[in-house]
């Protein structure tokens, strides 16, 4: 999209008609795409009907805006970016980012940690459309930032509310993400260097890989285990498992209390072991 060609072209519509702007009318046009949509429908009474029925899901960003500010697990592997061509000087907007592959909002595959595990690329889609259960820990991360999803955790929820459904991605809420705006606070190290923040606990993915059929898990923190571990027992278990983990996963209290679906909208990354996504949720 942006060979000399393209640039020429449009340089020379640029040349006689000006810079292109979004004009306030044809923005609101979209938002009579609804309407047009109603109107169209109404040509087919018996399609109408059944749309009527069907109530429309709301729509929760969980993800994290993609920046050159975020916090990361290893300190220097932030995203840099800079304008490679600009709408100003050649007609066109284009960006030329680099990043390392688990930043931001983003999801563990297991070839991220397993030799031969699946990549992002050849990893099953079906997979990628979940059952939400969010799991809140906040009340404990707030005094004790160790804190970790256990499994008695899950089993207190279950027992409120039902078996984990199958294809289920097990989320856990701690509020950590207030702190985003501070990589200092979201990375929280101590004197030596030592992270805390909390994380899912090895007995609570042992359950969830042995007693139910999960698609994955998340965590609104820089790692599935908590900020503390060196032997990152849960990444093994989990994309051991077949299993993709979400780290950074942003918004978990609008849909903790409510069914919602969960949608991994990640690219398909030629033979990696994950990358940043944009993790939309589908409540009723």
């Amino acid at each position: 999209m942006c060979s000399p060609l393209v640039e020429k072209v449009v340089r020379e519509r640029i040349h006689q008609q000006g810079l292109p702007h979004v004009s306030r009318r044809n923005f609101l046009k979209l938002g009579g795409l609804t309407a047009g949509g109603l109107a169209v429908a109404s040509l087919f009474p018996q399609r109408q009907a059944r749309a009527q029925d069907m109530a429309m899901p709301a729509v929760v960003d969980l993800s994290h805006v993609f920046g050159t500010n975020i916090p990361t697990y290893t300190p220097g592997e932030a995203p840099t970016r800079e304008d490679f061509v600009t709408v100003e000087a050649n007609g066109f907007f284009i960006q030329r980012w680099s990043l390392y592959e688990h930043a931001g909002t983003h999801v563990d595959f297991p070839a991220h940690f397993i030799a031969d595990g699946e990549t992002v690329d050849n990893y099953p889609v079906e997979n990628l459309l979940s059952p939400a259960v969010v799991i809140d820990i906040s009340e404990r991360a707030a005094s004790d930032p160790d804190a970790m999803l256990t499994a008695d955790d899950i089993q207190a929820w279950e027992s409120a509310n039902g078996d984990i459904p199958p294809g289920a991605v097990v989320c856990m809420y701690s509020a950590w993400e207030a702190r985003w705006n501070s990589v200092d606070d979201f990375r929280n190290p101590d004197g030596d260097g030592v992270m805390h923040f909390p994380g899912f606990a090895p007995d609570a993915a042992a359950y969830l890989i042995e007693q139910r059929d999960i698609h994955g898990i998340a965590v609104d923190t820089l790692s599935l285990d908590p900020g503390n571990s060196t032997t990152f027992d849960v990444h093994y278990a989990i994309l051991g498992a077949g299993k993709f983990g979400i780290e950074n996963i942003a918004n978990l209290a609008a849909i903790k209390d409510m069914p919602a679906l969960v949608f991994v909208g990640i690219p398909r990354w030629e033979g990696s072991g994950g990358g940043p996504s944009r993790i939309v949720a589908f409540s009723m």
